[in-house]
């Protein structure tokens, strides 16, 4: 294995080496030959910005936009320069051009509003592959969404709704998926915490975010294992050469929760450095539903970033450091003592020991840090590239139980995760007429519990060791394309930990894959593209799943190697299996995509059809009932199975006017345990949405604004399973009774609640420098629950919010 690993970073370092040896005599022989072309357009509606002037600084060499916003140059002696763009009503933009950045597409914003002019530097299509269906957040949606969660944020995606536990820890769904089968890529790196919770949120502050993109295929082959429903891309602002120090001040109050969040930005480009720095803070106090308090439902969350980049002829170096730091609390009411506790806690008007608002956080809540160290060079040759990145990760979580006495004030889970990677790619030079991408990837982590906690780990301690290699080929057949990727990955688990008696246990696994993708873009007619894409995906199982034992929050649960099954179908506890007694195959995803795109001058519209069968899907089920000193409680275990997903994704843009457009939305996920048939637990209902936006004039000292309002509709979920009431849970324990030993379907505590609207009414203006927000989130106070919402058994959701937002840009 050693000499394979050695073998593989030597090819792929040296391949760069060899070819740009070829190429240096040609480059040097079309020295005066350099071609730079591109497109100029309006960074609001994304039309076509024509007769824009574009000159080379420090030049005379200047040319003006075509109709269609093209613009081209030939015959240039240099391959670097900076290039500014201008145009009447628009704000200026000057770009770095660099020799590898192609036809970049140049946004100007119009000097009434507050953006800012961008350049997209070539076709970027995240994860090399065209053909994969990617979704960005506008910036109007992103403005408007920044105080909110990452997953309420991401959610504004079509195809992406959230998992949460109340309204402080959200998790994002692609397709019907989260956890460890999505992955979260935060500015290139991935995102590693303790993901397999659902009551475990990403540590990443979305105030700091400069755009986010869903690539909504499998995309395992360039990722790596995890990415079974999709990939969340993250990236912060862009370190731009030549600029002025540009940043802005922001202060953000709501009326639920009386909170306060506060932002910072600040920004430079030289020549050849650029700098960043972030900073945001926030406090939050308790929640409200429509007719009660949230008790305990607090936050506090403080984040900051650093960023810095050095270019120098053809290498590009940059570093960046995050540090997350944030205390969540949990509903006081959804936390019981046993079944008698939860009936009545269900069964009330309002959650139990609901107090008056309050800014304090008690138990139940978590806590958690995380820090994110990146350094990264780039080497750009001739038509080719070579990429290293290094990135260290510390996650560490706190979780606070209810407990008795002294025990009350420490940690029932205390968890430090640190993560390092290493990551190659090599973007070789055209090869008749393929376009494409070699890479190789390392990861070694280390989970450990901290002492202290007084408690039976839930998971034990672990070391991962991963290594892949990937490789992603295009070519283009006219205005049609064909691509593929192939990637082999192999996971090596080192696992210790006590049983209940402390005796230590320990084992060793290892996984290995290949994975493969094959896609295709037609050009149907002008302005209408099919993007198709069938790919294979995997992951192996997480180490929760097969050993977790005991306690989390409000359930009790048993890993796939924790639990032994008898004759009469009872569960036995006692022995820890391995994969030889019990095997535990990593679950393998074969996921088909396809998206048909049409774009016109007045319309945006898409429609995404997928089908993803996942062999070997993990789950929890309820395997029946425990006693325990606090009474008895319903466990669950760890199975596997296959299931079966697919859904329609779809959205429609209309360009009434350059001041009027319209938006609307929808999704349905369909999805079923093929085996018998189950449905499962939580699974993301049918929604639509519309918005209207519009831009208005100038009046009195409002230099320009825009207000809009959207109405969106979330059905109530039919695809549930069986429903089996706490009360009757009871009445079994009573009569001794497993309602589980010839019945082993998943089932559902509570009926799915009713479907529900809501209205959103938001308006933005800019004095100035100063830009102005205000926005009223459930305008009519509509009294709803979500169901995928854990907290839906105890309480409603949040009540109207009003947010205000003022920004000092400089």
């Amino acid at each position: 294995m050693r000499k394979q690993v050695i073998l593989i970073v030597w090819v792929v370092w040296s391949l760069p080496m060899i070819v740009q040896a070829q190429w240096s005599q040609k480059a040097k022989a079309d020295s005066c030959n350099y071609h730079f072309e591109g497109f100029v357009r309006d960074i609001v509606s994304k039309r076509p910005l024509p007769f824009a002037t574009v000159q080379i600084q420090g030049t005379t060499q200047g040319t003006v936009a075509d109709e269609s916003g093209y613009f081209t140059f030939t015959d240039l002696c240099l391959n670097e320069f900076d290039v500014v763009v201008s145009n009447v009503g628009y704000k200026q933009a000057v770009h770095h051009h660099d020799p590898h950045h192609n036809m970049p597409n140049i946004y100007l914003a119009p000097d009434s509003i507050t953006l800012k002019s961008v350049t997209i530097e070539g076709e970027a299509q995240p994860g090399d592959l065209r053909s994969g269906t990617v979704e960005t957040l506008s910036t109007q949606e992103l403005e408007q969404n920044q105080s909110a969660s990452l997953g309420d944020l991401a959610s504004n995606i079509t195809g992406v709704s959230v998992l949460s536990t109340g309204q402080n820890v959200v998790k994002p769904v692609i397709h019907g998926l989260h956890s460890n089968r999505i992955l979260i890529i935060n500015n290139g790196v991935r995102h590693e915490f303790q993901s397999w919770g659902a009551e475990h949120a990403p540590e990443i502050d979305a105030s700091l975010i400069d755009n986010i993109s869903v690539v909504k295929g499998a995309a395992t082959v360039r990722y790596g294992p995890e990415a079974l429903g999709g990939v969340l891309l993250i990236n912060p602002p862009k370190l731009e050469l030549l600029t002025q120090w540009q940043g802005e001040i922001g202060v953000t109050g709501q009326s639920n929760g009386q909170s306060g969040e506060s932002t910072i930005q600040l920004q430079k480009g030289y020549r050849q450095v650029a700098l960043l720095g972030q900073a945001s803070y926030v406090y939050q106090g308790d929640l409200r539903a429509p007719d009660y308090v949230l008790t305990n439902t607090g936050k506090r969350e403080s984040s900051m970033a650093l960023a810095g980049r050095y270019h120098w002829r053809k290498l590009d170096f940059t570093a960046f450091y995050s540090h997350f730091d944030q205390e969540l609390g949990i509903l006081r009411g959804s936390v019981t003592g046993n079944l008698n506790d939860l009936v009545a806690a269900i069964e009330s008007e309002e959650p139990p020991l609901t107090k008056p608002f309050s800014y304090q956080i008690n138990n139940p809540r978590q806590t958690v840090q995380h820090d994110l160290l990146k350094v990264e060079g780039r080497w750009n040759g001739h038509n080719q590239s070579v990429e290293v990145q290094y990135a260290y990760q510390v996650n560490q979580r706190q979780e606070y139980d209810v407990r008795r006495g002294t025990n009350n004030d420490l940690p029932s889970i205390d968890l430090i995760l640190s993560t390092q990677s290493l990551d190659a790619t090599w973007k070789h030079p055209d090869f008749s007429g393929w376009q494409g991408s070699v890479g190789v990837q390392g990861l070694y982590q280390d989970n450990n519990n901290q002492p202290g906690t007084n408690t039976v780990p839930f998971v034990p301690n672990y070391n991962n060791t991963r290594l892949g290699i990937y490789l992603i080929e295009g070519r283009a057949f006219g205005a049609n394309r064909l691509e593929g990727g192939l990637r082999y990955d192999y996971q090596f688990s080192s696992i210790r930990g006590r049983e209940p008696n402390n005796d230590i246990y320990r084992n060793e696994l290892s996984y290995q894959n290949v994975t493969a993708t094959l896609g295709l873009i037609l050009e149907m007619k002008p302005g209408h593209l099919f993007r198709t894409n069938i790919g294979t995906a995997w992951r192996p199982p997480n180490i929760s799943e097969l050993y977790s034992f005991g306690k989390h929050q409000a359930s009790i649960e048993y890993g796939l190697w924790r639990y032994m099954r008898q004759e009469d179908q009872g569960i036995v506890v006692d022995d820890i299996l391995t994969e030889d007694e019990k095997p535990a195959p990593s679950e393998i995803g074969f996921k088909w995509i396809g998206t048909y795109e049409i774009t016109t001058d007045k319309l945006q519209s898409d429609v995404t059809a997928y089908l993803n069968y996942i062999r070997n899907y993990i789950y929890t089920k309820p395997a029946g009932i425990t006693q325990t000193v606090r009474g008895a409680f319903p466990y669950f275990i760890y199975d596997q199975d296959n299931a079966v997903l697919a859904g329609v994704d779809a959205s429609v843009r209309w360009m009434h006017t350059a001041r009027l457009n319209s938006t609307v939305k929808g999704s349905f996920l369909w999805a079923k345990e093929v085996t018998h048939g189950y449905n499962f637990v939580g699974l993301p209902p049918a929604n639509l949405q519309y918005q209207f936006w519009q831009q208005l004039p100038k009046f009195a000292f409002v230099d320009e604004s825009y207000w809009n309002i959207s109405f969106s509709y979330t059905f109530r979920q039919f695809q549930t399973p069986r429903v089996i009431p706490v009360s009757m849970l009871l009445q079994a324990e009573e009569n001794d009774e497993n309602l589980f030993a010839n019945d082993e379907a998943t089932f559902d505590i509570m009926s799915p609640p009713s479907g529900y609207g809501l209205i959103h009414l938001g308006w933005s203006g800019q004095i100035n420098h100063v830009q102005l927000g205000v926005q009223i989130k459930n305008l009519l106070n509509t009294e709803y629950r979500s169901y995928t919402d854990r907290l839906r058994y105890f309480a409603d959701e949040t009540d109207r919010n009003f947010i205000v937002s003022l920004k000092y840009l400089f």
